[in-house]
């Protein structure tokens, strides 16, 4: 299990510091948010390959059912390049028959840039597809799922069940701690006040390979080593 942050944790920091925080921890893994102005930007991902720190992801602006120019611009603006997934969001209506056609040209879109399809992740978002949607998108298109955990509890009334049911699809996870019994109107919380639900829901997933936190808490440093004593990264 590579264990590690998001970029979202810590958006002030530049790439090689972001990476040596990571390291210095015992992690081996980022995920990177585009287009929201992070520090890591300036520099690209040159300073991740010589540290040794593996990209999870790399989260942009694209939302599956939109409109097929939205997915170039976004995509070819990033530094999306094959092997390195990238984690897109998806419409509520991205299976629908009037887009359909739209969402698998996206797809395509994507997957040309980051080496096939089993590299583009759809998150676990609120107010973007239900389970049944995302299940069905993987099933016509073959993508894949980044599991946001706060994103899967404020989009299903029992997470625990609906994790076991995407498992086979998900092979990374994004954790944040948060109020697991108001998940629509929670904050940010350490991760530790959260500990057992999230553990388990992680326990859940047999395909899982990396697992980072984002949070706005600011307690990135405790999170992470937190998580890493459930794995040995």
């Amino acid at each position: 299990m590579l264990t590690g942050l998001s970029s979202g944790s810590a958006p002030e920091l530049p790439g090689a510091e972001l990476a040596a925080l990571v390291r210095r921890h015992g992690s081996h893994t980022v995920d990177l948010r585009f287009g929201k102005g992070h520090r890591w930007e300036t520099d690209g991902l040159a300073p991740f390959a010589e540290a040794g720190v593996d990209v999870a992801f790399i989260g942009v602006s694209v939302v599956l059912g939109g409109s097929r120019e939205e997915v170039l611009d976004s995509a070819l603006d990033a530094p999306l390049r094959t092997g390195v997934p990238v984690k897109v969001f998806a419409a509520p209506d991205c299976m629908a028959p009037d887009r359909l056609d739209t969402t698998r040209q996206q797809v395509d879109a994507l997957a040309d840039q980051v080496g096939g399809v089993g590299n583009v992740l759809v998150e676990t978002h609120y107010g973007g597809e239900s389970p049944q949607t995302l299940a069905a998108l993987h099933a016509e298109t073959g993508v894949r799922l980044l599991l946001d955990t706060l994103g899967l509890a404020r989009i299903s009334p029992d997470p625990l069940v609906v994790a076991g049911g995407l498992s086979a699809l998900v092979p990374a996870a994004q954790v944040k701690g948060f109020d697991w019994k108001n998940p629509r109107d929670t904050r940010h919380l350490p991760l530790a006040e959260t500990a057992g639900p999230t553990r388990t829901l992680l326990a859940a997933l047999p395909q899982l390979a990396r697992v980072t936190v984002e949070t706005h808490a600011g307690s990135h440093v405790e999170d992470l080593s937190l998580i890493n004593t459930w794995w040995r990264p």
